[in-house]
């Protein structure tokens, strides 16, 4: 006996030549978008052709009666996104919420997978842990469906949002390795691109700092990562951290100093220069960003910054709470900065001109 294949969403956005969301929000009557006259026929045609039913008409309970709420992160593997992860978790347990986890690896394309899924799942809300790619897709999804973003500040951005500084973060870095004396620095990162604007924004903060001292630099390393690398290679960052590492100790150049794009890149670069013989701080200063636990053992001690990672996770779901409990409209953005300040540890210390050989 053959069983008969469901036919779902996707099958009718494909036969119908139109984007799953496409296909969504027309099937769902959304009220709130419109689309042309043979776009919506030819999608409920094919609907009806193909045998779909939406699974809010056959189910007896809608999956939103569940209050469930979507999380989006690049990845769980750095400990800055599991950690505020958690955070979100952790508030929505205490409101009785549910939540999934969903990773995009900076893949634009899982991002807009997600949206349509929640929208075609009847998710109650969705919070992203980073800036989202698919920016005006979020913002008709938020119309009809509660968005909470963190990430860095964004005018432009009509969603709710609980907003970092990156740049100032970096300004942040720039000013205490010039107060310690190292003028010549490198900057590790993994990819800097748009999509990437944090990490961009961090070495233009550090690099804004330096530009206004004379004979002084910000040496650039930097490795692009594709949405499929760091699905995996869990500890790619900690690998790209230690090859930039040796690369730069290879160049036998000025640099007293080096600032990781972030903690987890910090590590490789702790372990490339420990690898090489050279001692943290004596003969390189490291500093780091996002100030993780990891980061205060004290087989670490690295100096980084704070960012408050567990209150943005909290406050991020505390706004979500609001809409979804229809205490704050959709048009009534609300935008909440925490301000970011160092934690120095044993990493960093005042520059020590080299030993003549």
């Amino acid at each position: 006996m053959t069983t008969k294949k469901r036919i779902t969403l996707e099958d009718v956005s494909r036969t119908a030549g139109v984007s799953l969301s496409t296909a969504s929000m027309i099937l769902n009557g959304r009220s709130d978008v419109s689309f042309s006259a043979d776009t919506v026929q030819k999608v409920r045609h094919t609907a009806d052709v193909l045998g779909y039913r939406s699974p809010a008409k056959h189910k007896a309970r809608p999956l939103s009666s569940r209050r469930l709420v979507f999380i989006i992160s690049p990845n769980i593997g750095n400990a800055y996104y599991a950690k505020m992860v958690q955070a979100v978790q952790q508030s929505a347990e205490q409101h009785g919420v549910s939540t999934l986890i969903f990773t995009t690896y900076r893949s634009a394309d899982k991002e807009k997978e997600i949206l349509d899924m929640a929208l075609e799942m009847g998710a109650s809300g969705m919070v992203f842990t980073m800036m989202p790619q698919s920016v005006e897709l979020l913002e008709k999804v938020n119309r009809s469906l509660p968005l909470v973003v963190i990430g860095d500040r964004n005018t432009s951005l009509n969603v709710d949002t609980v907003e970092l500084d990156n740049y100032s973060a970096g300004m942040l870095v720039g000013r205490h390795m010039l107060s310690l004396g190292h003028r010549h620095i490198a900057f590790i990162s993994t990819t800097l691109n748009k999509v990437n604007a944090m990490r961009v924004r961090r070495l233009d903060g550090v690099r804004a700092v330096y530009a206004q001292e004379p004979d002084t630099s910000v040496q650039v390393f930097a490795r692009d990562i594709t949405p499929l690398e760091e699905l995996n290679d869990i500890g790619i960052e900690h690998s790209v951290g230690y090859e930039l590492t040796m690369e730069c100790l290879k160049r036998r150049s000025r640099i007293s100093g080096i600032v990781a794009v972030n903690d987890s890149v910090a590590y490789g670069v702790l372990d490339a220069l420990a690898e090489k013989g050279f001692r943290v701080p004596e003969d390189y200063s490291v500093c780091g960003f996002d100030n993780l636990s990891a980061s205060h053992l004290w087989s670490v001690g690295l100096t980084s910054v704070e960012h408050h990672i567990e209150e943005k996770g909290r406050n991020a779901f505390n706004i979500l709470y609001e809409r979804m409990a229809g205490d704050n409209a959709p048009n009534n953005i609300t935008r909440v900065e925490f301000t970011h300040h160092l934690m120095e540890n044993r990493s960093t210390a005042p520059f020590r001109q080299p030993e003549e050989v």
